[in-house]
């Protein structure tokens, strides 16, 4: 009789679904997509714009905290002048962010 009980009882404890023990896991994978994967992947493209949007002339700052203008380009490099007659070469990736006049960007706030 008691030995029937504990069959019954590990019988209903072994019927839970297997998905539920991978449910956390999944959870976890969701998030970390959401939180790390997705927002990296968005700054990526915005980089690789701006990086596209770049021409002759345009002042920009490097990831070393370097400003200069760009006086020439090539496919993986930057001619960037640092200051009158000195003009370093550096790679695309080194392009932290495009300079914006001053006038455009008050003309820009106040349209």
């Amino acid at each position: 009789m008691i030995l029937a009980l504990l069959l019954a009882q590990t019988d209903t404890k072994t019927t839970t679904n297997p998905l539920v023990g991978f449910l956390p896991i999944i959870l976890l994978v969701g998030v970390f997509y959401f939180f790390m994967i997705r927002p990296q992947r968005n700054r990526m493209r915005q980089h690789q714009d701006l990086l596209s949007s770049l021409d002759v002339g345009d002042e920009v700052e490097t990831i070393g905290g370097v400003f200069g203008t760009i006086r020439g380009m090539d496919d993986d490099t930057y001619a960037l002048e640092i200051s009158p007659g000195t003009t370093v070469r550096i790679s695309r990736a080194a392009v932290r962010r495009k300079m914006y006049q001053e006038e455009e960007e008050s003309s820009s706030g106040s349209s």
